[in-house]
């Protein structure tokens, strides 16, 4: 029995899905208010049942039962919550637990420092130190779910506003990840002994500047919208402006710095130990713009 932390993220169904395709019985903690829809959707659909527990990562005492009735674990939860982390870490020890998945970030490597980064890495150190069979994979960023806040969103305001901002002149790299690659990883390693106390960065299938893959986007969607580019440097002061007046911004000037730095990582690590081989962004964009008009 696989036990899914942080099940009801936009990770979680993925997940659960490729975990049941394979032959794995799952079950999912969650808490009393979790919304388990997408969950029991995914199971209904693979025509298998699945069970759930309750419990909460704010006392590692409520989630001993259902750490017991497992055989391993995947953790999804964000690692930049070191006190849930560690709550976890503390409850699997008692409970006798010895093989784990954990969901990082390639955030850990990028040049400037955060709180983010910064929490990440500190959980990392956490997981390495711990009594467990561990592995961590630490994708770039995940894209093809309608729920997730990258793409989805940004073909939403597309088709909505008739145009995109940049911040930058788009020459930057990115390497974004398609989910059901990272949900076919966690698979693949969940029993595989090879891979135990191993941090693997996974990435989509090649690198790609920004305004590129924006041209994909725009071929995909058959929509010839307006790119608006700002400089990096002007965009820092209003979003700090902005973010004074607001109190709550959804951009912070460190978001927008990053914004301008190659994020390219290489996955041949993964590829020699499990197999892993990701799709093309021609091919992860075009299934995720067909997830949506589905949804829509």
């Amino acid at each position: 029995m696989i036990l899914l932390i942080g099940a009801t993220g936009f990770l979680g169904p993925p997940v659960l899905k490729k975990l049941l395709e394979t032959g794995y019985e799952a079950s999912c903690l969650i808490r009393t208010d979790s919304n388990i829809t997408g969950l029991l959707d995914t199971a209904k659909s693979a025509g298998k049942k699945i069970l759930f527990s309750s419990g909460t990562l704010r006392s590692s005492d409520s989630i001993i039962s259902a750490l017991k009735k497992a055989d391993s674990v995947i953790y999804m939860v964000d690692l930049e919550h070191t006190d849930l982390l560690e709550n976890f870490l503390n409850a699997a020890r008692r409970a006798g637990i010895k093989r784990a998945v954990f969901i990082s970030s390639t955030t850990v490597l990028i040049p400037q420092n955060s709180m983010a980064k910064s929490r990440k890495i500190n959980s990392e150190k956490l997981i390495a130190g711990s009594e467990l069979d561990y592995t961590i994979l630490r994708p770039t960023m995940i894209y093809g779910s309608k729920d997730d806040n990258n793409f989805s969103k940004m073909i939403r305001f597309i088709k909505k506003r008739g145009f995109f901002v940049i911040f930058g002149n788009g020459n930057n790299l990115i390497q974004p990840i398609y989910i059901e690659d990272v949900a076919d990883s966690i698979t693949r390693v969940i029993d595989s002994k090879n891979t135990c106390s191993k941090i693997y960065n996974i990435a989509g299938k090649d690198s790609l500047k920004y305004r590129d893959m924006l041209d994909i986007v725009r071929s995909k969607l058959k929509k010839n919208f307006k790119i608006i580019k700002l400089p990096l440097q002007f965009s820092k002061l209003l979003i700090s402006i902005y973010a004074k007046i607001s109190g709550n911004p959804s951009l912070t000037p460190g978001q927008i710095e990053r914004m301008g730095i190659d994020k390219v990582y290489s996955f041949h690590e993964a590829a020699a130990d499990f197999d892993f081989s990701p799709v093309s962004f021609e091919d992860g964009i075009e299934r995720l713009i067909k997830k949506l008009e589905v949804k829509n």
